[in-house]
This record gives C-alpha cells, structure tokens and sequence, in this order.
C-alpha cells in the first residue's frame, strides 16, 4: 500500500502541476474506510509521493496538518473522525483548505458530505481478511485532477 500511495502522490502532484499548480481548485482525495483500515498509512504514503519530507504525525486530535513543498505547493493531511457535524468545519478554515490545498488527503471525509468539492477522487479501504492483503476501491467523482489514479482506470 505504501508503494501505491507514493505513486499516487506522484501522479497528483504532475497532474495538479499541469491543471496550474497550486493556484486552480485542489487535488482532493477522500479517505474511506473503519477505523484500522489504513487511511493514515496510505495518506501519508501519498503525501511522501507528492514530495513531503517532514514527519507526519496523525491529525487525529490536531485535525488537519499542512506541509509545504519544495515548489511552493501544499498537502493538507485532514482526519474529520472527531468532526460531529459540518458547522464544525468552519473552525478548521475548511474553505481555505478547498481553495488554497495544492493536494488534500481528508480521512472520514464523510462527515463533511454536503461540503465536499463536486471533483474529487474518494478511496475506500477495508481491513484485510487476510495479513498483508488490502482490498481498496477508488471512485472518481466528476472532474478531479489528475484524471486517473495509479491501478485505477480514469473512466471508474
């Protein structure tokens, strides 16, 4: 999993590098799955593709992470498990996260449902029958940057 989230992460950031950088609407990928699935590990997987350096730690009682890259774009790394309703996401600048991300990995990004980007990609990830076996599903919904992700057809 970690191998395909960096080349996810690379595949965002050519594909955002190419719809204008950091200056058009974000690459937006939310994270599905019950708790244990391995939302933060492919997040962070992801987050290294796209050229993250820094350590990660879980955004799980800060909420949302921001890292800078080398070339002037961002990852914001977001985890709404704690988030009880979408008035909430005000006080995290959830629309300065839309409009300013350059990439944005949101875990449970189903507790902010009406606020979502209409183009974005969602993966669900469910927890292995099987150790070292993951089962993951990714759906593009309208319009997102890149137009595919790595083992996933663009047309899903």
């Amino acid at each position: 999993m970690a191998d395909w989230g960096r080349r996810i992460g690379a595949g965002v950031r050519a594909g955002a590098a190419a719809a204008g950088g950091g200056g058009g609407p974000p690459v937006f990928i939310g994270l599905r799955g019950p708790l244990g699935a391995g939302k933060s590990v492919l997040a962070r997987a992801v987050a290294r593709g796209a050229g993250v350096e820094a350590p990660m730690p879980s955004p799980t009682f800060n909420l949302v992470f921001r890292y800078s890259l080398p070339d002037g774009g961002s990852v914001v790394h977001a985890d709404l498990y704690r988030v009880r309703s979408v008035e909430e996401l005000a006080g995290l600048g959830w629309d300065d996260l839309l409009a300013d991300g350059f990439v944005a990995l949101v875990e449970w990004p189903e507790r902010a449902e009406r606020e979502l980007p209409e183009d974005r990609w969602e993966i669900e990830l469910e927890i292995p029958d099987e150790p070292g076996v993951r089962t993951a599903k990714a759906r593009r919904i309208g319009a997102p940057v890149p137009a595919e992700l790595p083992g996933f057809p663009a047309a899903e």
